[in-house]
């Protein structure tokens, strides 16, 4: 996915990015449009040097919605169901059974807020500024003492 976007605010190699909604917006999800909202507010990896107020082309690093997709929904999962063999098969309890589901399930609800968290860190799940359109003007650039947004 590609679209252009404004520089809200710089610090360091990271922009603050304010993206338009389109119709296409719709069925990509990619941006987190809120409902109702026809604006959405991005960081991203600012490798080009955009600077407060420039027009950008931004676009997601990887297109990485299957994994995503992946670690949401089986990592919990399969978790539960480990919690429930261990509860049916080694105490033989369905007491037991139920309990390491919800433990499992939970646990694996916890590996994913962690990954979460990491992607976030690594940028794996990011946007990346990749080309300068123009600059408008519309805002102060805010990099005061390297502040982070």
């Amino acid at each position: 996915m590609k679209e252009r976007a404004i520089v809200v605010k710089t610090a360091g190699k990271t922009a603050l990015l304010r993206i338009e909604k389109h119709p296409e917006c719709d069925s990509c999800k990619v941006c987190a449009f809120r409902s109702g909202k026809s604006t959405v507010k991005v960081k991203a990896k600012n490798t080009v040097g955009a600077k407060a107020g420039d027009e950008v082309i931004v676009q997601a690093e990887k297109d990485n919605r299957l994994l995503a997709s992946f670690i949401v929904y089986i990592i919990p999962v399969l978790l539960a169901g480990a919690g429930v063999a261990i509860g049916a098969l080694a105490l033989k309890a369905e007491v037991w059974a139920a309990i390491l589901c919800l433990v499992g399930l939970a646990l694996g609800f916890a590996v994913v807020y962690m990954l979460d968290k990491f992607a976030a860190k690594s940028r794996g799940f990011g946007m990346e500024v990749v080309e300068i359109c123009q600059n408008t003007n519309n805002y102060q650039e805010d990099t005061k003492n390297g502040s982070e947004f």
